[in-house]
């Protein structure tokens, strides 16, 4: 059994910088993380691999500091990892980065699952898994809170429309997980080891068979116009020192003094 997780590095912190040439965040610099739902999908292709035996291969697209988050994979168990990474790459909309994503899959050859998590917190869109079951032409099953395998096929139970639904999808498959999927394990020392020594293949558009204008702005079908922070949410107060009677009247006295009472 050949699995592939797709993972990504995801700014750590929400207040990051926004470019004002192009509209898209500044990534260089910036603090980074695992995308904190494909730590699921990684666990979920581990379950296969501990079922069914196989591979556990990991693929991130980014700069090549963005394969450094293959490690936490290799940590928990995926046999190796594989960065796609062009500076051509870069500005690629979910249409063109789907497109290199698919490209990298379709040259490891007899891919058997793909997982991903349900979206990545930068960009939110949910939209990688479907362009790579399309591209592929895999079946696809979306926003999985259980996965189980047997016989190749893939039973998959999510929510929809207030109730739940369960899919039954025969491989090759991709398939996307939230974070109700599993408990993903912590790593070994074993692991912790192979991580560190870990060495990763990088594949340039060359690599995937592509020609530069199917990536990056050449290749998206999407311009960013404008790109902006959401509104910070109200932070409350709480009274939490002194009596039940004094909390109390601090209270009062606070609801006064913004002319709330």
């Amino acid at each position: 059994m050949k699995t592939v997780v797709l993972v990504k590095q995801v700014p750590a912190v929400s207040d990051i910088e926004i470019s004002p040439a192009d509209h898209n965040l500044v990534r260089v610099g910036a603090p980074s993380q695992l995308n904190p739902v494909d730590v699921h999908a990684i666990e979920a292709a581990l379950a296969v691999k501990d079922q069914e035996g196989g591979e556990v291969i990991l693929i991130t697209m980014g700069t090549a500091l963005a394969g450094e988050i293959l490690r936490e994979g290799i940590a928990m168990g995926a046999d190796r990892g594989i960065l796609a990474s062009d500076e051509r790459m870069a500005g690629s909309d979910t249409l063109a980065t789907g497109r290199i994503l698919a490209a990298a899959i379709a040259k490891l050859g007899d891919v058997d699952l793909v997982f991903t998590g349900k979206r990545s917190s930068d960009g939110d869109t949910g939209q990688i898994p479907p362009a790579i079951a399309q591209q592929l032409h895999m079946n696809l099953l979306s926003y999985a809170d259980e996965v189980d395998l047997n016989d190749n096929v893939l039973t998959g139970v999510r929510d929809n429309r207030g109730g739940r639904e369960t899919l039954n999808v025969p491989l090759p498959a991709v398939v996307s997980v939230t974070e109700k999927s599993n408990t993903p394990r912590a790593p070994k020392i074993k692991g912790k080891m192979a991580a560190k020594k870990a060495v990763f293949d990088v594949w340039r558009l060359e690599d995937l068979g592509l020609a530069p204008e199917k990536a990056g702005k050449a290749g998206s079908a999407t311009k960013v116009t404008e790109l902006f922070p959401p509104e910070p949410a109200p932070v409350g107060q709480k009274i939490t020192s002194g009596t039940a009677a004094e909390m109390a009247a601090n209270l009062v006295r606070e609801l006064r003094a913004r002319n709330l009472v």
